[in-house]
C-alpha cells in the first residue's frame, strides 16, 4: 500500500524538524514495514512556473515562436511549438538540465542548449504529458502546452510545489499488516503516527446526512454472513466531471488515476478511511417490476452458473459461495469484490446511489481468488474491516459529493441493515503483568496514556486496568492481556528496552546415553569399515514374510498402511536390509551397509500407550543391522564379524562370537552363525544366509547379516563408556597366515593377540582354510590355516617400520608360543 505524507498530516501536527525519512524509520521499528520511500516530484526537478514575458514568430518556421521566459531570475529564450503559448501566460519551463518525455514519449530525456531551426534555445515550455501530469491535466489540443495561468505562483517556483506535488510516499509491505484491517487507510495510520510522536489526532467527525424523501430505498440481506451491514442512501442533481485538483493529487500521490468526481469519492474515501464504497447509477437499477422512483437491493448468493459482467467488462460464471449486491432482476455488484457493468457511473449519470457495506472476509477472498480479480476493496475486506467504519464513511461520501456538485441532494432516508457483534473485552492488566513481560518499569499513567492515545478505553480500579478494546481493533487484531502489552511496548519503543542477560541458570540437557551409543556406532561403521547407512521403512510385505520364514502371527498388522504393499511393522531389520542387498547387487560389485533402527515386538510390552491407560504398547527395541556381500569375497562372516569386533573393541569390554548351530528363522544357515555375547549377555548374533532363501531373493553371493540390540548393548557398556577419540596418525597393515590345531577358536586368538601391545588397533580374521576341502593334501590332519590382518597404529606419533617389525614379531612369537601354529 502506499501512504503519502502529505495526507497524514491534514490529520496529524507532525514537528517541522521531522524528515520524512525519519517518519518511516519509526513506522518500521513499531508498526508496519516501510520498503521505500519516495518523493513524489524527483523527476520535476529544474522544472519551473516561468511567465512568457513576448512572444515572436520565428525567422525561419511557421509552426514555432520564439519566446521570453522569465524565470524568477532573468529571461531566457526558448523556441516553442505549442499552439496556444501567448504573452504573460503562466507555463512550466524546463530549464537545461531538467528531464522530460519527448512529445509525452519514451524515456526521459535531459534537456540542453540546443540550435532550432537556427535559433539558440534555453529550455523547453512543456505540454502535461511532457513531465508526467497528462492525467492532471489532459490536453485539448495535438500541440497544446500547459497552461498553468490559474495558479496562484511567483515565477522560479518549481513546479513540484506550486501544484503540490512535492509530497513523500511511502510503500508500505501489505504482509506486514494483515492482522491491522485499521491500517489500510491514512486516518487509521494517522491514529498511530499521532500515538508515537504524541500528538493530537484531527478527529474524523463529517456532518450527519440529511434524509431526502424523493427516492424509496429498500435492503434485504439474505445471508447475514456474508453481509454484516449494507447501508445505502440516493442523491440526485449530480453532474458527472473531473474531480478538482486536490481530490486529483490525492489519488495520485497513492498510484491512483482520476477517473471522475464520484468514482474519485469513492477511491479517495478507501485510502481516507480504509473503508470500500460503491457507486452505482440509479436509473440502472430500478427495474421493470419497480413501478415508483425508488429500488429494492438485495444482498445474496449468486445462483449456479449465473454470469454476471464487472467494470472491467469481462464475464465470469459465479457459483452459490459468491455473494452478490443485485435488483429484484439482475446482479449489480460482486459483493466487496467490483461492481457491475450494468450499472457504472456514466457522464450522463445524475442520480446515484453510494452503497457502503461490510462483508465476510474469508468469502471475499475466495470469490476474489477463484475468479482472478484483485482489487483494492477485496484486499480489505479480506482483513475483517470495522463494521461501525460504514456509517462514518458514507457520510464522508455524501459531505464531498455535495461539496463537489453544488446543486445536488439527498432524495432518500439512509438504508441501514445490520447484525454484527464485537467482542470489545473489557481486557483485564496489571502494572506487574506488563512490566514483567516487557522487561521495563513503566509507571501506571504511562500505559494509560500510550492506551488512550490508540483509542481505547481505559479504566483504573485498584491495581487493575479494565481496557475496552475500540471497534477498529475488535475484529480480529485485540483479544488478550498479551495484545495489550504488545501495543505498550511498541508505542514505548522496542529500542527504549534494555537489552540484558538472563538471570536464570542455564542447565545443560540430560546426555542421552543411547543416542551417544548409536552416534558413535555410526562413527566406527563408516569411517573405520566403509559401511554405507541406509534408511528402511518400518513395515514389511507378506512377500518377505514368506521369504524370511517369519510367523504373521508374531508381527503387529496395521489397520492403515501407509503402502498398502507393507501393512505390518518390522519385528527385524534383516528382510529389509536383504532387499536393499539384492538391488544393490545389480549396480556394485560389493554391498556394505548398515542401518540403525526399531523393531516392533508383539509378544513383549513396552510402555504404556498414555499416563491415564492401562494399555500397553509392543516393545520398541532400538536395533543395529549390517549386511555384507561381494562378488570377490567367499567367506563374508568374517567380513561382517571383523566389524562388530572393532565395535566391541572401543568400549572396553567382554565380549565373544560364539558358534550356534540353530537360530529363529530358517533364513539363517546352521553352520555359519554365532551369538554376540557382551559380558556373560547375548545382545545379538551375527551369521550367513541359507543357500536357498539366497536363490528365493535372487542373490547369487554369499550374504552376511548381523544384528544386535542397542538397548541391551547400553546396560552393558554404560559404566565402561570410555570412547577413545579416534587417531589422527596413519594405521600401517601387516597380515600374519599359519597353521593351528581346529579346535583354537578365533575368539581364542583374537583374545591374546589384542594384549600383545597398545599399539595393536584391530585384528581381523579374513581367511579360514578348512583342510577337507584340501584337494592337494599339502594341510596336515587335524590342522586348520587362518589368516589375519592385523592393525597397528599409534595416537601420538607416526610409527616407523622398525617398531612395527618389532611388535609383529613379537605378536607371531605370541602365536608360536601359546597356540603351537606354524607360520606360513
Amino acid at each position: 500500500m502506499l501512504l503519502s505524507y502529505n495526507w497524514i498530516k491534514n490529520y496529524v501536527d507532525l514537528p517541522d524538524s521531522l524528515t520524512p525519512e525519519e517518519l518511516g524509520l519509526k513506522l518500521t521499528m513499531s508498526t508496519v514495514e516501510v520498503e521505500g520511500v519516495e518523493k513524489q516530484g524527483k523527476d520535476l526537478e529544474n522544472i519551473v512556473v516561468g511567465i512568457v514575458k513576448k512572444v515572436e514568430k520565428h525567422p525561419d518556421a511557421d509552426k514555432l515562436q520564439l519566446c521570453r521566459v522569465y524565470d524568477g531570475t532573468e529571461d531566457w529564450q526558448v523556441v516553442c511549438g505549442g499552439s496556444n503559448v501567448v504573452k504573460n501566460m503562466k507555463v512550466a519551463l524546463g530549464r537545461i538540465g531538467a528531464k522530460v518525455k519527448w512529445h509525452g514519449e519514451g524515456d526521459l530525456i535531459e534537456l540542453t542548449k540546443a540550435k532550432i531551426r537556427g535559433v539558440e534555445s534555453f529550455g523547453m515550455i512543456c505540454a502535461s504529458s511532457e513531465i508526467g501530469l497528462g492525467d492532471m491535466f489532459p490536453l485539448e489540443g495535438e500541440k497544446e502546452i500547459l497552461d498553468l495561468s490559474s495558479i496562484e505562483a511567483k515565477a522560479g517556483t518549481t513546479i513540484a510545489k506550486a501544484l503540490e506535488l512535492d509530497d513523500v510516499v511511502y510503500d508500505i509491505d501489505n504482509k506486514s499488516m494483515t492482522h491491522r484491517p485499521d491500517l489500510w487507510g491514512h486516518y487509521g495510520m494517522s491514529r498511530e503516527v499521532a500515538a508515537l510522536y504524541n500528538k493530537k489526532l484531527v478527529s474524523y467527525n463529517p456532518p450527519a446526512i440529511k434524509p431526502g424523501k424523493e427516492f424509496k430505498i429498500k435492503v434485504d440481506i439474505k445471508d447475514t454472513k456474508l453481509c454484516p451491514r449494507y447501508m445505502a442512501v440516493a442523491i440526485d442533481g449530480i453532474k458527472v466531471e473531473p474531480s478538482p485538483d486536490w481530490l486529483q493529487k490525492k489519488l495520485l500521490a497513492v498510484g491512483l488515476n482520476p477517473i471522475n468526481n464520484i468514482v474519485d469519492i469513492t477511491n479517495y474515501i478507501l485510502f481516507d478511511l480504509g473503508q470500500p464504497m460503491h457507486a452505482f447509477d440509479a436509473a440502472h437499477l430500478k427495474g421493470k417490476k419497480n413501478k415508483e422512483k425508488g429500488v429494492n437491493i438485495l444482498a445474496r448468493r449468486a445462483e449456479v452458473g449465473e454470469k454476471f459482467v464487472t467494470l472491467d467488462e469481462k464475464e465470469h460464471d459465479l457459483t452459490n459461495e459468491d455473494l452478490v449486491i443485485a435488483t429484484e432482476e439482475k446482479a449489480v455488484a460482486l459483493a466487496g469484490v467490483m461492481g457491475g457493468l450494468n450499472s457504472e457511473i456514466k457522464n450522463d449519470t445524475t442520480t446515484i446511489v453510494f452503497e457502503s457495506a461490510n462483508f465476510d472476509a474469508l468469502n471475499t477472498r475466495r470469490t476474489a481468488t477463484r475468479l482472478g480479480i484483485r482489487t483494492d476493496s477485496s484486499s480489505r475486506f479480506e482483513k475483517s474491516l470495522d463494521a461501525n467504519n460504514c456509517e462514518l464513511a458514507l457520510k464522508r461520501a455524501v459531505e464531498l459529493t455535495l461539496e463537489l456538485c453544488p446543486n445536488a441532494k439527498v432524495v432518500s432516508s439512509v438504508a441501514d441493515e445490520s447484525n454484527f457483534s464485537l467482542n470489545q473485552g473489557p481486557i483485564e492488566l496489571s502494572l506487574e503483568f506488563i512490566n514483567k513481560k516487557i522487561g521495563v518499569e513503566l509507571e501506571k499513567k504511562q500505559v494509560v496514556k500510550i492506551l488512550e492515545s490508540l483509542g481505547f478505553d481505559v479504566k483504573d480500579k485498584k491495581d487493575i486496568l479494565f481496557v475496552t478494546v475500540p471497534t477498529w481493533r475488535a475484529t480480529k487484531d485485540i483479544s488478550i492481556a498479551e495484545d495489550l502489552v504488545e501495543e505498550v511496548a511498541r508505542i514505548y519503543g522496542y529500542g527504549n528496552i534494555e537489552t540484558v542477560l538472563p538471570t536464570f541458570s542455564i542447565t545443560p540437557p540430560e546426555r542421552n546415553e543411547l543416542k551417544t551409543l548409536e552416534n558413535k556406532i555410526k562413527d566406527i561403521l563408516s569411517l573405520e569399515f566403509g559401511f554405507n547407512e541406509v534408511y528402511n521403512y518400518s513395515f514389511i510385505s507378506p512377500k518377505w514374510i514368506e521369504i524370511a520364514g517369519l510367523d504373521e502371527d508374531s508381527l503387529i498388522e496395521l489397520d492403515n498402511p501407509v503402502a498398502k504393499d507393507r501393512p505390518y511393522l518390522r519385528r527385524s531389520l534383516w528382510p529389509n536390509m536383504l532387499e536393499n542387498v539384492e538391488k544393490n547387487l545389480h549396480e556394485f560389485d560389493s554391498v556394505k551397509i548398515f542401518e540403525v533402527g526399531q523393531v516392533f515386538d508383539k509378544n513383549n510390552p513396552g510402555v504404556r500407550a498414555a499416563d491415564n491407560s492401562d494399555e500397553l504398547l509392543p516393545r520398541q527395541d532400538l536395533m543395529l543391522g549390517l549386511a555384507f556381500a561381494s562378488k570377490g569375497v567367499g567367506k563374508p562372516f568374517y567380513e561382517v564379524s571383523s566389524a562388530i569386533s572393532g565395535i566391541l573393541d572401543n568400549f572396553n569390554c567382554d565380549y565373544e562370537l560364539k558358534a550356534k548351530s540353530e537360530m529363529e528363522g530358517e533364513f539363517i544357515h546352521p553352520g555359519r552363525t554365532a551369538e554376540v555375547i557382551v559380558n556373560g549377555e547375548v545382545v545379538g548374533a551375527v551369521g550367513e544366509i541359507h543357500p536357498v532363501t539366497l536363490y528365493k531373493i535372487g542373490i547369487d553371493e554369499r550374504t552376511a547379516v548381523v544384528e544386535i540390540s542397542l538397548n541391551k548393548l547400553i546396560e552393558q557398556v554404560a559404566e565402561k563408556n570410555n570412547y577413545k577419540k579416534l587417531s589422527v596418525y596413519p594405521a600401517v597393515e601387516r597380515d600374519v597366515a599359519f597353521l593351528v590345531d581346529k579346535k583354537v577358536t578365533n575368539t581364542e586368538i583374537s583374545e591374546k593377540l589384542k594384549n600383545v601391545d597398545e599399539l595393536v588397533k584391530g585384528i581381523e580374521l579374513f581367511d579360514v582354510y578348512d583342510p577337507s576341502a584340501d584337494a592337494q593334501g599339502k594341510i596336515p590332519e587335524g590342522k586348520k590355516s587362518m589368516a589375519y590382518h592385523i592393525t597397528y597404529r599409534s595416537d601420538e606419533k607416526t610409527l616407523e617400520s622398525k617398531e612395527i617389525d618389532k611388535i609383529h614379531e613379537k605378536l607371531t612369537k605370541v602365536l608360536v608360543d601359546d597356540f603351537d601354529v606354524e607360520i606360513r
